[in-house]
């Protein structure tokens, strides 16, 4: 997007706050029981710049508040309505990130420049998500594939159009940085964001087993900081399974509701059909449950022997497994549909 990205419109009116709202939603905001679907879009403005500022921000790192407010509210303005990835899911991964940092002892080993550029990478990890996948707009052979020579596409996608926000005329979030923080917080926020690319979770998977398996010698085993705001990141991506199962079974609904949605442009494009997109095949439980079992449950268990602290956390994820035991999708359909 160029200039004209609406900047101007965007950063018009700071919402008026829902004081009821607010406080509800400050009291949970470092816990992964936090239910970003139970509020309204202006009330997670207002939640995102207090987590910024409990941790300090923007002070520290030489940013105003006012171009804090604008970049926020840029960063839910170029939020596509996906059924799953918009604005609710920006928030709701920044929100996890905030609490998983906290859990872990993060928030308080990181340089400040570091941390900050934790918080505004998972706020901007899906930046103008289209809604479909990178096999799908390789396949498609759209723009976006070209422009970035088929590789990681939605996440430098995500990686541009972030910085290219922070550095717009009438935001300008980075203009008082010195040249060796602007240098550290890009770097953070780009390995960030590209660690999302799920085509990656196999390096990410086999790194950590060789940081917690038993024959690593001690000097190797250590986990630099870097790395471990990738692991956050990437955990707080994919954190709808570690929710209250109240919470969770509403994301798996809209994550299945737009893997439908791009199966039906496959459909409809004579494209050959992505298997988890399939609505006439494939069953939202049973996505949910393949995750957890093949995916993501042996990753959380090696980010726990990697990061003791964050064992608590995961806690829910195997409870929550047992639970969709006793779901089909007629019984999801029926509560949630």
């Amino acid at each position: 997007m160029s200039e004209q990205l609406g900047a101007e419109s965007a950063i018009a009116v700071w919402p008026k706050r829902d004081e009821e709202a607010f406080e509800r939603g400050k009291k949970e905001l470092d816990k992964l029981s936090f239910d970003a679907l139970s509020f309204s879009s202006d009330d997670l403005v207002h939640l995102t710049l207090e987590m910024f500022t409990a941790l300090g921000f923007p002070s520290k790192v030489n940013v105003s508040l006012l171009k804090l407010k604008k970049f926020v509210l840029c960063v839910r303005t170029c939020m596509f309505d996906n059924p799953y990835h918009n604005w609710f899911h920006a928030f709701d991964v920044m929100q996890t990130t905030y609490c998983l940092a906290i859990n872990s002892g993060m928030t308080k080993t990181l340089l400040d420049i570091e941390l900050f550029a934790l918080i505004v990478s998972a706020l901007c990890h899906d930046l103008e998500h289209p809604g479909v996948n990178n096999p799908f707009l390789v396949a498609s052979r759209s723009d976006l594939a070209t422009l970035y020579n088929d590789r990681s596409v939605l996440e430098n996608h995500h990686c541009c159009r972030a910085f290219q926000l922070m550095l717009h005329s009438e935001i300008q979030l980075l203009s008082d940085f010195a040249s060796a923080d602007y240098t550290v917080f890009r770097s953070v926020v780009l390995n960030n964001i590209l660690a999302t690319d799920m085509a990656r979770h196999g390096e990410y998977t086999t790194k950590l087993k060789r940081l917690t398996e038993a024959g690593t010698p001690l000097e190797e085993r250590h986990l630099d900081s870097q790395f471990a705001m990738e692991v956050i990141i990437k955990c707080a991506d994919t954190s709808n399974v570690l929710k209250p199962f109240d919470i969770a079974k509403k994301w798996a609904m809209r994550v299945t509701d737009e893997f439908f949605v791009q199966g039906d442009k496959e459909r409809a494009a004579h494209m050959p059909l992505t298997p988890m997109c399939d609505r006439t095949s494939q069953g939202r439980v049973a996505l949910q449950k393949g995750f957890v079992d093949f995916v993501i449950g042996p990753f959380y268990k090696l980010v726990a022997d990697a990061m003791p602290p964050l064992h608590e956390s995961f806690t829910l994820l195997w409870r929550n497994r047992e639970e969709w035991n006793l779901y089909d999708d007629q019984r999801l359909l029926r509560e949630l549909g």
